[in-house]
Order: C-alpha cells, then structure tokens, then sequence
C-alpha cells in the first residue's frame, strides 16, 4: 500500500486526522488533504489519485457534486456520518461506504478492497503493496508479511498463523482469512488449513509437507491442490 496516493476530502479537521492516521499505520506516504470540495476539485485538476474519501455534507460543493464535476474518478470511498446516502453512493459506483465513526478494523477491509480493485485495473502491483497484512493479535496489530507466511490452521472462531519465525494466533475464521491473501500464493486444502503454495516441500498420501509439518488435503479440495502443485 506504501505507492498509493490517496486524497482526503472533509470539512471536519478531526474526520481528516482519522483517515490520515489509518493511512499512515498502513505505510501510505503520498497523502493529500483538502477541507472541501471546491479545493479537491482544484487538486484533481492538478493531480493523480488512486483513491479519494470523501465527505457528503460540505459547504459550497457536496461531496456528490463534486463526483458529477469529474469526467474520470480515482477509486472513491464514502465516509459520512449519515447513512441516509449509502443507496445514492452505490448508485455511483463507490468502492465503499464508511459510516464515522469507523474503527481501523473496517478501514482496513476497504484498504485492501482498494489494493484488490486496483490491481485488477492495472494489473501486478509492486510486491511490497501486497505482501502482508495487518490483524490483531498478541494483544495489538501486528504486521504479518506473507512472504514468511507458511500456512494456517483453524482453531474454530480463531486460525494459528504459523510464519518462519513466529506463530500467531488471530481472531477470524479460516475462510475469512483466506478470502484476503493472494490466491495465486495460497490455496485452501482441507477445512482445517491454508497453506502457501510455494512453501510445500513435498506431497505423499494426501498430505501436504511443509518442513516437518504434515497438512491434510482433504479429498473435496484434492483435484484443485494437485492441480496447482503440478502434481
């Protein structure tokens, strides 16, 4: 995420300080501020964004007013105290629709809806903008770079993240999880696990070996498995 360029268009300065420092806990460094929409109007003219958030109620231009005045829009994110709008957001195309006050849990799940949409746009993003994730665990945040990410295990409402180094243990269902990594990187094979692809060592009798780990596949995701290891 560290190459977006994301613009933050509110008349509250608080709203803004919110958005930037969740920005800003993600490693995004290109971050423009803009206090309403006659200002963020001007910026557009002058430069590129990737992603805008963007704020309804504003005095001389809406936030909707100013989405009629752009010819061609960055991916746009709603954020607004007011729910009433959310049918009227949609209606023109947002990625998302946060209502403040919105906690960083559910700005990140835009984040990397952004980061997801962007790439299909544009095809492969630089490794570093989609090599990890941030969750909570250890009784914080945590940054997990998946590069280090050997596989997962489901402990029912909890999953174990085993990495080179380190094993964590993360609030959120095995398939919640594997619905945010690269799916050309991991791949699910039993109801219990996700593992990456390219960590597997070998395959014998229907399990996965990863160092001296032994993972079920189970037969439900044996063709896809096999199919993906060249097996």
């Amino acid at each position: 995420m560290t190459n977006l360029r994301c613009l933050v268009i509110d008349d509250e300065p608080l709203a803004i300080d919110v958005v930037v420092s969740y920005l800003k806990q993600l490693g995004v460094a290109h971050i423009a501020t803009s206090a309403g929409g006659v200002e963020a109007f001007h910026l557009l003219q002058q430069q590129t964004f990737d992603v805008l958030f963007l704020d309804i109620q504003m005095p001389q231009l809406t936030g909707f007013e100013l989405l009629k005045s752009l010819p061609q829009r960055p991916l746009v994110v709603i954020t607004t105290a007011y729910r009433d709008y959310a049918v009227e957001g949609f209606e023109w195309a947002v990625l998302d629709y946060l209502v403040k006050p919105f906690s960083f849990p559910r700005f990140l799940q835009t984040m990397e809806k952004a980061t997801r949409a962007l790439q299909q746009l544009a095809g492969p993003i630089p490794a570093d903008d989609n090599n990890f994730l941030f969750l909570r665990a250890d009784h914080g945040w945590v940054r997990i770079d998946l590069e280090t990410l050997l596989y997962i295990e489901s402990l029912r409402d909890y999953v174990r993240m085993v990495t080179k180094t380190k094993t964590y243990i993360v609030h959120l269902p095995l398939a919640d999880l594997t619905a945010r990594l690269p799916p050309e990187r991991f791949i699910r094979v039993h109801r219990s696990y996700t593992l990456a692809l390219d960590r597997v060592d070998r395959v014998s009798q229907h399990c996965a070996h990863i160092g001296d780990k032994q993972i079920p596949i189970s037969r439900a995701h044996r063709q896809e498995v096999y199919r993906r290891l060249g097996q």
